[in-house]
């Protein structure tokens, strides 16, 4: 009677365990080791596109990953037969990806139910301009939900820079607050590309051009050339009669930069204390 009660409260136990690991896994999730640590993806999404691709992303907080596949077939994919590509992670303001004959990664995907796919992964060796390597070990993802995109509107849409959703300028304008609430971020030219960083308020416009490999460091501004800059209230526009631009910091990979300035218009209005913080 004992042997038989035992044998019960076994298989009792295993039946509650087995639910509990069920519920556990129940919603869909997307998660690795990075560096010995765990990514666990808040956001996370498959899109099979027009030719057939399968792009799977994952996001929390300031870190993603992303890769494509050829197909959403079951099977591998692998970096070295290029019928996986496309692996970046973004880790704060660093991008890492895949690079070909020094990346290794493959992605194997187990299960397409019910229009949801799961599946597992490893990276090794995604690697940023500096040269820095990370690893991914363990990933792994669970009944994403598949949706539908097209390629034409990948092209059309681009990212938007998180630097530039937090954008901000601040200055004086002959020693009155100037808070701007509207920014803006380009690169233009194709040879020695500069970049035009324009912000306003109600009451006028602040706008600094510079060229786009530029490193930490102090620079002359003028009213025209490779470092200039202008004031502009209502329809009166006046350019730096000399001015200094402080860059502090800027990571070409992100389009992240910072800095201050100061200068005096032609007109003779004087803007001192400005900082900015902007993505381009």
């Amino acid at each position: 009677m004992i042997r038989i009660t035992t044998i019960f409260l076994a298989v009792f136990c295993l039946i509650i365990t087995s639910c509990s690991t069920d519920i556990e896994i129940n919603d869909p999730a997307l998660q690795a080791k990075v560096e010995g640590e765990t990514f666990r993806s808040t956001i996370k999404k498959a899109v099979i596109y027009d030719d057939g691709t399968l792009v799977i992303s994952g996001s929390e907080g300031e870190k993603s990953i992303s890769f494509t596949t050829s197909s959403t077939k079951l099977g591998t994919y692998k970096i070295k037969q290029q019928t996986l590509s496309k692996v970046s992670f973004l880790n704060s303001q660093k991008k890492f990806t895949s690079k070909d004959g020094e990346t290794q990664g493959e992605v194997i995907i187990t299960e397409i139910f019910n229009n949801e796919i799961s599946g597992k992964f490893f990276f090794k060796g995604l690697t940023d301009n500096d040269g820095n390597i990370v690893d991914f070990n363990h990933g792994w993802f669970y009944r994403l939900p598949i949706e539908s995109g097209s390629i034409q509107e990948e092209e059309e849409i681009d990212p938007i820079n998180p630097c530039l959703l937090n954008a901000s300028l601040t200055a004086l304008v002959d020693g009155t607050e100037m808070i701007t609430d509207s920014h803006d971020a380009n690169l233009f030219g194709v040879k020695d590309a500069s970049i035009l960083i324009k912000a306003t308020n109600g009451s006028g416009e602040i706008a600094i051009v510079f060229p786009s490999g530029i490193t930490p460091g102090s620079y002359a501004l003028s009213g025209s050339g490779d470092y200039s800059a202008t004031y502009t209230s209502g329809t009166d526009k006046s350019s730096a009669l000399s001015g200094t631009l402080i860059i502090s910091e800027h990571n070409i990979d992100t389009q992240c930069i910072s800095g201050s300035f100061e200068f005096e218009t032609r007109s003779g209005i004087q803007v001192s204390e400005g900082f900015f913080d902007f993505g381009y």
